[in-house]
């Protein structure tokens, strides 16, 4: 055999075995990447459907007792007029599904939720998600409230399924009976079905919601890059199809190490950029200078995280104190003064709450200027911290006027705290560019006693008292007489 043959027949076997090692090469990798996308396709839902009911968790676990009448959004019903255990769960009315929380209030226990539907309105019109809500139907005249023919108007039965809600009228054609998440559909045509479980508030399924994502755009891109390699492998000599692999690995390996890089920074963790910085590089290319943007991405991102902590941080002290005096403002206060009120109620502590205001005011900005009357405010808070208790609660309620709430504090010890405030502040010396500003102040003295609701009935009662003291002089103290 001459030796062109054999080079011939060399060549042949060769591309036949690189090209037949590289098609089965590619269809692994073809299957494993497709196979990836598609558990990140479910993943990517899964946790953006979690995320959400999380937030709205939060909304619920913040809400006020207040829910706008009218709101399709919201929900409120009480479950009872004791006292329950916060935990999240689905919830399905006559008005549709509900997720939220039970959540304890002073009228008694109430479930919080939020439209179900909304929610997965709101990620059909972000991620072009499908959807359909059913129920077992073993479980319907349990959740039906006794009014069953009402419940079931305009929901459709399957099986043993009842469909209650769903986006687009194909869904009605899949298989709904879904654990976990499943792919349907033909070669190109593929749709990922995935299952979100339907919990009562005793953790019982009862129901279902499926989630619908189409995939078909996944699998042509597989199969058509598959297609594109093979037919490119058929022209390539078995030396250029070893070396074009090394290559392609070598920077697939740089692009995963980048990758897992980004994946550690998506995470808040900022450590791995020693890693960008240390690493090796044989070439000057495209990965190169994507890794050294992404390394001054993640250096940008830690500085504006911290930046953002330390922004949040001053926010939420302008949120709760007032900038001048540093004391609690009006909101801190009725924020923690209920909850004050709610236990000397329970355990039958007494309670005192004062009213204070500096006398005459306005007086001292239109004799001294602003900055004096501003001077004389920090210089009346200073004297408040130093005289009263770590328990005792003090805010600014808005001006010249004050309060001081003192749990474990009857009448009589609250008059002698407000007498050493008033006595101390009326003998401070206030210097303001030279000249002497002193001031009095004016107190009203309330306590709690039956019948109190709340901790504005006991404001109110020390109002009056203050009322009364600057009617009789100013500079003194009124303890509140019904």
């Amino acid at each position: 055999m001459g030796i062109k043959k054999r080079v011939s027949l060399s060549l042949a076997f060769s591309l036949a075995f690189t090209l037949a090692v590289s098609f089965l090469t590619l269809y692994l990798i073809s299957s494993q990447i497709l196979e990836r996308r598609i558990k990140e396709t479910y993943r990517l839902v899964y946790d953006n459907y979690r995320e959400l009911l999380k937030r709205e968790e939060k909304n619920l676990s913040i809400l006020v007792s207040y829910v706008p009448p009218y709101s399709t959004y919201y929900y409120r019903e009480i479950l009872s007029e004791t006292k329950c255990e916060e935990v999240a769960y689905y919830r399905i009315t006559s008005t549709g599904p509900y997720y939220g929380i039970s959540r304890q209030y002073p009228e008694g226990c109430f479930f919080m939720g939020v439209n179900l539907e909304e929610i997965l309105r709101f990620m059909e019109s972000l991620m072009g998600i499908d959807w359909v809500i059913y129920y077992d139907r073993e479980f319907v005249p349990e959740i039906s409230g006794g009014n069953l023919d009402a419940f079931m108007k305009d929901k459709v039965v399957i099986s043993n399924m009842v469909i209650d809600r769903f986006s687009k009228q194909y869904v009605l054609t899949l298989t709904l009976n879904v654990r976990g998440y499943m792919l349907y559909g033909s070669f190109l045509e593929k749709i990922l079905l995935m299952e979100v479980p339907l919990t009562n508030i005793k953790g019982v399924p009862i129901g279902r919601v499926i989630l619908i994502k189409d995939v078909s755009a996944l699998y042509r891109e597989a199969y058509m890059v598959f297609l594109v390699l093979a037919l490119y492998s058929v022209f390539v000599l078995s030396f250029l199809a070893v070396v074009l692999f090394r290559i392609v690995s070598t920077v697939v390996n740089r692009i995963v190490f980048l990758k897992d890089i980004t994946a550690r920074i998506e995470k808040k963790d900022f450590t791995v950029a020693h890693l960008l910085e240390n690493s090796k590089e044989r070439w000057k290319d495209e990965v190169y200078e994507l890794k050294h943007s992404i390394y001054n991405m993640a250096l940008s991102l830690k500085s504006t995280f911290e930046e953002l902590e330390k922004k949040k941080s001053e926010l939420e002290q302008l949120a709760y104190y007032d900038p001048l005096t540093g004391l609690p403002n009006r909101r801190f206060f009725f924020d923690h003064a209920n909850l004050i009120l709610e236990s000397s109620k329970r355990y039958g502590n007494p309670l005192s709450l004062l009213i204070i205001d500096i006398d005459h005011f306005k007086k001292i900005n239109d004799t001294y200027g602003h900055e004096a009357g501003d001077l004389v405010l920090k210089s009346f808070a200073d004297i408040l911290r130093k005289n009263i208790r770590q328990s005792d609660l003090s805010a600014r309620l808005g001006g010249e006027e004050f309060v001081l709430l003192m749990p474990n504090t009857n009448l009589q010890r609250g008059k002698v705290v407000a007498e050493r405030i008033r006595s101390a502040f009326q003998n401070s010396l206030i210097v303001y560019e030279g000249k002497e500003v002193r001031a009095t102040l004016s107190v009203g003295l309330a306590g709690y006693k039956a019948g109190v609701e709340s901790i504005d009935d006991i404001i109110r009662m020390a109002d009056e008292a203050l009322y009364k003291a600057k009617e009789l002089g100013r500079n003194r103290i009124e303890v509140y007489d019904a």
